[in-house]
């Protein structure tokens, strides 16, 4: 406090104002509303009548001497605020200097904003969160921790943590600091004895669960460092392993081996399941979807970042049971090796199956078509158009459709995020 009250800081002055303010507004209070200033009002009455020679009466000096109190009470008060705001904006985040009104009128609709959850992982989940971040603060990602590919892999193993890949992206989704820091959590070192393949972002993850005594703690402290609007979550907090029984009866396990079991296998998925099988959600994440306004599933892979979660005990229970409303964003393209040839409706088939029936009341699917060029770029690399069968979905299923523009301007086929950000905003 003697720092803050220290010569040419330059905020005493606006601190003086603005209790200056506050006391002139109490003098306008007890002026107004009590009877303590009687006799003094009656001598500035008549004071003031003499002055300006004319016969007032006994009100209007009164009234004049309110209405004044209130209003220079109200500037100082207001002037010496600001001020104050702008100092500490200036001095704790200079990138803001100049938007104190924007700013905190930004801050009071986000914080009103709808409560919305997003189950999910990989590259999809981040697409949302940082189209959504724009319309609410009350975000929570609850993110799939079965990843068992690159860097995740090796950090799972050899330090006996929870995969940080999807986390940290969700994190930096949510991020907002500045460009640089969210640049420095996706650095991958592309050299190095015990680096190369690693993203910097990993290697904090997993350095702050060593140091606070969890992965929960972790993502929390990274959190704060990447100053993230919202929360993101594990789905839950122990190590488990993706398995899935295929048609042709064979089981496999880890998740890049379900996520391609089309090509290597040459089977479809009859059953997902994990190892353990009495894995338990993150208490935070049960509570989350239950207060939720909107829970959200996906976008993402079908089969390896959002049927996961549901087979996380205590989720789909969860989302059964809230009383928020329930939306399932389908990929803008299929997925070689995992969703080949699959329309819209397979994809809330397999949704429907684990989920349960009679729960999602959404399902939001792009109607818009880029060009025939991209297209081909794509069916080089196996991926088609996900096509949108829109009678099997409300007849097998009872969900409304919700068709939109969603196609990102880039030369990519994937949602953009703020035309898919707007259309869940609008279900609130």
């Amino acid at each position: 406090m003697r720092k803050l009250l220290a010569p040419g800081l330059r905020l005493k002055r606006w601190l003086l104002m603005f209790l200056i303010g506050v006391v002139l507004f109490i003098i306008f209070v007890l002026v107004a509303f009590g009877d303590e200033f009687a006799m003094l009002m009656s001598i500035i009455n008549s004071q003031v009548g003499k002055l300006i020679s004319m016969p007032l009466g006994n009100y209007y000096p009164k009234l004049i001497i309110e209405i004044a109190l209130f209003i220079i009470s109200l500037v100082f008060i207001v002037i010496g605020l600001r001020q104050m705001a702008s100092f500490f904006i200036n001095a704790l985040m200079p990138e803001k200097k100049g938007k104190i009104a924007s700013l905190l009128y930004r801050q009071s609709m986000l914080e009103k904003a709808p409560n919305i959850v997003v189950i999910g992982g990989g590259t999809g989940l981040n697409s949302i969160l940082t189209g959504l971040k724009e319309y609410t603060n009350n975000i929570t990602a609850v993110v799939s921790v079965s990843d068992e590919g690159g860097s995740s892999r090796k950090l799972r193993y050899e330090f006996g943590v929870l995969p940080p890949g999807d986390v940290r992206n969700c994190i930096v989704a949510l991020s907002d600091s500045e460009p640089l820091m969210a640049k420095l959590l996706e650095y991958r070192f592309k050299e190095g004895e015990g680096l190369k393949g690693h993203s910097f972002g990993n290697l904090l993850l997993t350095a702050l669960t060593k140091i606070t005594g969890g992965f929960d703690k972790a993502i929390v402290e990274a959190g704060k460092i990447l100053a993230i609007r919202g929360r993101v979550l594990p789905v839950t907090l122990a190590q488990t392993r993706l398995c899935a029984e295929l048609e042709s009866g064979q089981t496999i396990e880890e998740e890049p081996n379900v996520e391609e079991h089309k090509i290597k296998y040459s089977s479809e998925v009859k059953r997902l399941f994990l190892k353990p099988a009495n894995v338990r959600a993150f208490p935070p994440a049960i509570d989350a979807i239950k207060k939720a306004d909107i829970v959200v599933l996906g976008p993402g892979s079908l089969y390896t970042s959002i049927l996961p979660n549901l087979l996380v005990g205590g989720i789909k229970e969860a989302i059964k049971n809230s009383k928020a409303t329930k939306v399932y964003v389908c990929n803008v393209m299929t997925q070689p090796g995992e969703t080949d040839n699959y329309k819209v409706s397979d994809h809330v088939d397999r949704i429907v199956k684990y989920l349960g029936r009679d729960v999602l009341d959404y399902v939001i699917a792009n109607s818009s078509l880029a060009p025939e060029a991209l297209y081909r770029k794509y069916k080089k690399q196996g991926s088609t158009r996900v096509k949108i069968d829109e009678d099997s979905i409300e007849k097998r299923f009872n969900i409304a459709l919700i068709k939109a523009d969603l196609l990102t301007h880039k030369d990519l086929l994937r949602h953009d995020p703020k035309k898919l950000a707007k259309v869940v905003i609008s279900l609130a």
